[in-house]
């Protein structure tokens, strides 16, 4: 199994159990738990993928988020690439809004009254009836519908928060020269062969980013989707300290 396969095979089964874990991934549940001070289980997974993203920046979308398997399964159907920089920008603000609301209801509820990991859950079920399970359909229908719609992880670039928690903690481990997980090149092998850039998730420009010899960019979600695309194997995974010189923040 190359890696690409094994990829798809741990998001299609977060994908299955996508009716256990729906109200764990859900930011809606992290507001009506703050209205009443109560951090939810929600509230939990969302602090430690932030974390997470410290070490090994956006892996979570790239191999384990159930919705971007979903995404990627519309990308059967619509392969087109998202590169207008107004979509990514929108989420910010909605991120910025809902960061806004989460700290005033918090405020507003006296603080943080209690933790409640199974927040709203069925014995630990996010999808346990009709009411949740049409929540549910509509959800993955909306979502679905922006991949057809925009394009390649069209979600992930339009509204998802996670996605912004994620770039954060990224460049907060640039920042402070964290070791982590991340992308380096043999520009020097490259053949200009353009396949990496054909093949990634998130659109981007990875010749480009190839060519300059510039691997770290935000919007990058370690898939390795160019690496097992390079006939030269001149990407690859690594783990060490970000080149400051060499990244890319937008």
């Amino acid at each position: 199994m190359n890696q690409q396969k094994l990829r798809r095979l741990i998001l299609l089964i977060s994908l299955l159990l996508l009716p256990v874990t729906f109200f764990y991934l859900s930011p809606v549940l992290i507001i009506e738990g703050a209205t009443s001070g109560i951090v939810t289980g929600s509230a939990i997974i969302f602090t430690f993928i932030f974390l997470f993203s410290l070490i090994g920046g956006r892996l979570w979308c790239g191999w384990i988020c159930p919705f971007g398997s979903l995404q990627d399964l519309a990308r059967e159907v619509q392969e087109k690439r998202v590169t207008n920089p107004w979509i990514d920008r929108f989420r910010y603000g909605l991120f910025v809004l809902w960061i806004l609301m989460l700290f005033a209801f918090f405020i507003r509820a006296g603080g943080i009254t209690s933790i409640e990991p199974f927040y709203q859950t069925t014995n630990g079920l996010s999808v346990a009836g009709p009411i949740e399970l049409t929540v549910f359909i509509v959800i993955l229908f909306i979502i679905t519908a922006i991949a057809l719609i925009l394009g390649r992880r069209g979600m992930c670039h339009l509204f998802c928060p996670i996605s912004v928690l994620m770039i954060v903690g990224r460049k907060i481990r640039n920042a402070i020269g964290l070791p982590g997980l991340q992308l380096t090149a043999h520009s020097e092998d490259c053949i200009r062969c353009g396949r990496c850039t054909k093949e990634c998730s998130q659109s981007l420009d990875v010749l480009s980013m190839v060519e300059q010899g510039r691997m770290e960019q935000a919007e990058c979600i370690l898939c390795g989707a160019c690496i097992d695309a390079c006939p030269k194997d001149v990407i690859r995974f690594s783990f060490g300290r970000p080149d400051r010189k060499k990244s890319i923040t937008g």
